[in-house]
C-alpha cells in the first residue's frame, strides 16, 4: 500500500478513540503526550462501525483543526472479540487525513491496558453493557460482551429492564413488583401505558433502558426491596464473569479484579451479591483499584506489542 500525500499540514498528530454506545471519546496524543479531547456521537448498532471510526476521525480533525493524523488507535463496542480487517479504512483515511497507521481494538481491550496495564489479572467495564477480560499465564480471556439480546447479565442495561419490569408489573399485580420503581418510570417517562410504545419508537432504545439504572439505586438506596434485590443478582453475575475470566486466563484464586465503568460508582449495592459470589468462586481474590481509564488503554495501543490479544486487535500500516 503506497501512502498517498496529505494535505497541508497544520498539526502532525495521533489519535486515541474509545466508542461507546452513547458517545466516543477522543484523545490528541503528541511525541506521547496527551492533549485536547473531544465527545461527539459514538457506535448505534446496526450501523457500519469501519465506517463509523473512519466518520469519527474526519469529523474529529475537522473540530479540532488537525490537518493530518498520523495514527489511529481504536477501542470499540460492537466487536465481539473479533475485528475485521481495516485496510479499507485506512485507505480512507489516508485519502482524507494522511494516516498510515491504525490499530483497533475490542474494547475489553483497551479497558483492561488502561485499568491493569502490564500487571495480570481481571477487568470488567460495566457500563450500558459488560465485559470481562483476564490476562494470565494462559493468555488473555474475554467474557460475555455479547449483547443484551443473549448477555450482558449484570450491566446497566439489564438492571435498568429488571427494574422497568418491576415496575411495570406494580400495574398488572404481578409478584415481585415494585411501587417505587412505578412511580420513578412515571415520573421520568410519562404513563406507564404509554411507555412501550414510546420505547419501540425511540431511536436508541437499549441506552434508554439502561438509563433507568440509575432510578433502581436510586430506590434500592431508599429501601426498596425489590430494587436491592435487582442489585445484588446484577453484583452476583459480575463476580462470575471475574471468575470465569480469571480461571480461564489462568489465574489462581488470589487473581487481582477491577471494576470500571458507570456500575462501578454503585459499589454499595453491588457488594453483597459480588462479594457472595467471589467467596465460593475466588476466596483470596482482591479488588484493586485502576491505574487508568480505558483512554489511557487506548493511546497505549500505539507503543505496546498486542500479540497476546488476538485476535482483539487488527493492525494496518502503510510503509
Amino acid at each position: 500500500m503506497h501512502a498517498v500525500p496529505p494535505k497541508e499540514r497544520k498539526h502532525v498528530v495521533d489519535l486515541a478513540i474509545d466508542i461507546g454506545q452513547t458517545q466516543a471519546r477522543i484523545r490528541v496524543v503528541h511525541d506521547g503526550r496527551s492533549g485536547q479531547e473531544l465527545e461527539i456521537a459514538g457506535f448505534a448498532y446496526g450501523s457500519d462501525l469501519l465506517d463509523t471510526i473512519a466518520r469519527i476521525v474526519e469529523e474529529s480533525a475537522e473540530q479540532l483543526g488537525l490537518g493530518s493524523i498520523s495514527a489511529v488507535a481504536v477501542g470499540s463496542t460492537g466487536l465481539y472479540g473479533h475485528i475485521p480487517p481495516v485496510d479499507d479504512v485506512l485507505s480512507r483515511l489516508n485519502r482524507s487525513v494522511g494516516t498510515t497507521h491504525v490499530v483497533v481494538a475490542d474494547d475489553a481491550v483497551t479497558a483492561y491496558l488502561g485499568a491493569r496495564g502490564d500487571e495480570d489479572g481481571v477487568v470488567v467495564a460495566a457500563g450500558t453493557g459488560i465485559v470481562g477480560l483476564a490476562h494470565g499465564p494462559a493468555g488473555a480471556a474475554r467474557v460475555d460482551g455479547v449483547g443484551g439480546m443473549i448477555g450482558d447479565e449484570g450491566s446497566g442495561w439489564w438492571i435498568g429492564r429488571q427494574g422497568l419490569i418491576a415496575a411495570i408489573s406494580a400495574t398488572d399485580g404481578r409478584w415481585d413488583a415494585s411501587p417505587a420503581l412505578l412511580a420513578r418510570l412515571e415520573a421520568q417517562f410519562g404513563p406507564v401505558a404509554d411507555f412501550p410504545a414510546l420505547l419501540a419508537a425511540h431511536s436508541s432504545p437499549v441506552a434508554v433502558v439502561a438509563s433507568f439504572a440509575k432510578d433502581v439505586a436510586d430506590v434500592a438506596r431508599e429501601g426498596d426491596a425489590v430494587a436491592a434485590r435487582i442489585w445484588r443478582q446484577a453484583g452476583d453475575y459480575i463476580g462470575g464473569v471475574i471468575a470465569a475470566a480469571a480461571s480461564r486466563a489462568g489465574l489462581g484464586d488470589d487473581a487481582q479484579w477491577t471494576l470500571i465503568g458507570r456500575l462501578s460508582g454503585a459499589n454499595d449495592l453491588l457488594k453483597p451479591g459480588l462479594d457472595a459470589r467471589l467467596a465460593t468462586l475466588l476466596p483470596h481474590s482482591a479488588q484493586v483499584v485502576p491505574s487508568g481509564e480505558p483512554l489511557d488503554g487506548v493511546s497505549r495501543l500505539l507503543t505496546i506489542d498486542t500479540a497476546s490479544y488476538a485476535p482483539m486487535v487488527r493492525i494496518s500500516r502503510i510503509h
